[in-house]
């Protein structure tokens, strides 16, 4: 686990893309972002340091990416959030994804959003901790919940 830098950017984006596809199987998406789209995104995203982005590699290689920083949502103001976590989908069960979320400060509430229907991602936040807490939206690709933990 590393901080990531703007050379990771295509790797982020390739990892990104193809967690995106594997985890969204079965799930109408109505949009995609291009990969020249996410490679603006992720550049501009540390450009600005809006927040902390870690890649996790493995054979020198990113195969997983963590980005987490103040939460978005002004009744969490204060509080921390997990913006986004994609692992390659062939290196999924091997524990990257916990290995990424125990780098998020565990000294306080933490929350993110997620698919609804995205199971597999329900149960592994799950397993971190994190339960819904009842918030939802429904103007993304698809319908997310929130999901909270009280501190790690």
């Amino acid at each position: 686990m590393r901080p990531a830098s703007l050379a990771d950017v295509p790797a982020i984006v390739a990892v990104h893309i193809a967690a995106w596809d594997a985890a969204k199987e079965g799930i109408e998406l109505p949009t995609r972002r291009t990969p020249e789209q996410r490679t603006e995104w992720w550049s501009s995203y540390l450009d600005k340091g809006v927040g902390t982005l870690l890649v996790a590699e493995e054979g020198g290689a990113v195969c997983g990416f963590i980005a987490f920083g103040d939460s978005r949502d002004e009744d969490r103001t204060g509080q921390l959030e997990v913006y986004t976590l994609y692992v390659e989908p062939n290196a999924w069960g091997q524990g990257i994804g916990s290995s990424l979320m125990a780098m998020v400060p565990s000294n306080g509430p933490v929350s993110l959003w997620v698919a609804e229907r995205n199971a597999r991602a329900r149960e592994f936040y799950v397993r971190q901790g994190f339960a819904p807490d009842g918030a939802g939206e429904s103007g993304h690709h698809v319908p997310v919940i929130r999901l909270a933990r009280a501190d790690g």
